[in-house]
């Protein structure tokens, strides 16, 4: 969840950088969290064997569905839901989410964005992207809209089989009735190819590093290493995600207990970085609170310095909504 809601200037570092932030909030910031779900289907006429590795994967497969609301200095910036359903072969995950209060009254900032592909148990030797030991997860694709006062944009990535670059393209388009907000000039679609493409194999999208980061947290705690590192990118920015496991903690979220392993995530920009966005990042760190009833469900995420706490607000059996905007 490292870029999603990083929408607002924090009033302990008043640059100009983070004013600018607020007002006209980006598509590269923030915490955006997301989960799994699909299935792989190998063949129309898959043979018995086949057929029955098949039934295997879908009698495993479960469904999350949560939803998430993230407060800045006891104001309420935004609500988010993620959803997740994921079995032996496969993920798939969506995330939504909207601006509150006066973040939405400077910015109208919304966003959706989904990710898929396969997912490899506990594979002998891991890539480049995981923990050793843990399940790997293969994005096959990637999609991320936004929608801001000015314009909407979108971000797609593809992550091609075997050891090649993911690719990644994005555009613009305006919104009807505010054409005259709409600068032409990004109205795309453009092929980033800011980050060479040797920075991009091995790599995953900001959602599912979420996926990856719970695989090797379940691998620590079943002998693997409690440190390691995973490699992102959000279609125009290469990123590490330096992953330390901490220890049990109990955590009080809106006034109820939970019993939660405690991880800390520490971005570090590798490319593709513009300067304002190096200020947004630099020495950030996020403290990730997973539950302990073997999900690994992500309860609370806490950033060490400025920036919003995004907490659980509640399970559901099917996709969240989110609330109603308060007028």
């Amino acid at each position: 969840m490292i870029r999603a809601m990083r929408i607002a200037y924090s009033p302990n570092h008043p640059t100009r950088a983070r004013r600018r932030a607020f007002r006209h909030p980006e598509p590269g910031r923030a915490l955006k969290v997301a989960i799994m779900a699909g299935l792989m289907v190998l063949g129309a006429s898959p043979a018995p064997a086949a057929e029955k590795a098949a039934e295997v994967a879908l009698a495993q497969q479960s469904e999350t569905h949560l939803l998430y609301a993230a407060y800045w200095g006891g104001l309420h910036v935004a609500d988010f839901s993620l959803s997740s359903i994921h079995n032996a072969r496969s993920f798939e995950n969506r995330f939504r989410l909207e601006t509150r209060g006066l973040t939405r009254l400077f910015s109208n900032f919304s966003a959706t964005a989904s990710s898929n592909g396969k997912r490899i148990s506990a594979p002998p030797s891991n890539g480049p992207s995981a923990a050793p030991g843990a399940d790997l997860y293969l994005p096959s694709r990637y999609r991320a809209d936004y929608r801001s006062s000015k314009h909407q944009r979108w971000v797609t990535i593809g992550f091609p089989p075997g050891n090649r670059p993911a690719t990644a393209s994005t555009g613009t388009r305006p919104i009807a009735g505010k054409e005259a907000n709409w600068n032409p000039k990004d109205k795309g679609p453009e092929v980033l190819e800011k980050v060479v493409a040797a920075m991009r194999i091995g790599v995953v999208d900001p959602i599912s590093a979420i996926n990856q980061l719970q695989a090797g947290i379940k691998a620590h705690l079943e002998g693997g290493p409690a440190n390691f590192t995973l490699k992102g990118f959000d279609g125009r920015r290469r990123f590490d995600l330096d992953v330390q496991y901490l220890g049990p903690a109990t955590r009080i979220v809106f006034e109820r207990p939970f019993d939660t392993y405690h991880v800390r995530v520490m971005p570090r920009p590798v490319a593709g970085f513009k300067k304002r966005h190096k200020i947004l990042w630099k020495d950030s760190a996020f403290d990730f609170y997973l539950s302990r009833d073997g999900r690994f469900t992500p309860i609370q995420i806490v950033p060490q310095k400025h920036g919003p706490v995004l907490s659980l607000l509640r399970t559901c059996r099917r996709p969240c909504e989110l609330p109603k905007q308060e007028e």
